[in-house]
């Protein structure tokens, strides 16, 4: 009865939503490690903004916004030179973050109540350096033996490392939930996303979940 519940619910077309949307999708994404250039993969986050369905629901365009954290990196020196303690400490963390428009074709249209789709898009990226450096020094104070001054600095910013377009290709399905939700699962593979000596390219797996007004 069970097999027979899912041949009937598979061959039911489902009314969804095809109006414009709006999804969080959540996955991993691997590249090749900027510090260590071995392969990595890390978590990714990704906002999309998708169009409505047209071309008889078969085509809709979507915008997104995704990224990861590449990790966090700390580095500190102390010594005592000529009576005066030097420390510094150093920490950045590395991310990237990207933008992409891709068109989607669902061959099927809304006809199935699994739909898969492919596409094909073109996206901007930045691999971002945010780092911070404190520095101290401490005397001992001349006009009060026993005692101690300390000077500090510090300062901090944030860096493009490298940054370019890169054309990538997706596929997945999207599985409709009532008439105004959808959940999604995807693939991406990004290709030439490379500058300044850094291959960020790769797969991408996700997971998410649309709402389409």
């Amino acid at each position: 009865m069970a097999v027979i519940a899912i041949m009937v619910w598979a061959s039911t077309p489902v009314l969804a939503g095809n109006g414009p949307g709006i999804g969080f999708k959540i996955g991993a994404q691997t590249i090749e490690s900027p510090t260590t250039l071995e392969k990595t993969t890390r978590t990714r986050y990704e906002l999309e903004l998708a169009s409505q369905l047209f071309l008889d629901d078969h085509l809709d365009l979507a915008l997104t916004v995704g990224g990861s954290s590449l990790g966090t990196h700390k580095d500190e020196y102390v010594d005592v030179i000529d009576d005066v303690l030097i420390e510094e400490y150093y920490s950045d963390e590395l991310s990237l973050i990207d933008v992409r428009l891709a068109a989607r074709l669902y061959p099927f249209g809304d006809s199935r109540p699994i739909r898969p789709y492919v596409g094909a898009g073109v996206g901007y990226f930045w691999f971002l350096d945010s780092w911070e450096d404190e520095y101290y020094e401490t005397i001992e104070d001349p006009m009060s033996p026993g005692s101690f001054i300390t000077f500090a600095d510090s300062d901090e910013d944030t860096e493009t490392l490298a940054d370019g377009f890169f054309p990538f290709l997706l596929g997945g399905m999207t599985v409709p939930i009532g008439d105004d939700f959808e959940f999604l699962f995807e693939m991406q593979f990004d290709f030439e996303k490379e500058d300044n000596g850094f291959d960020l390219g790769g797969p991408i797996y996700m997971f998410g979940a649309r709402f389409r007004f």
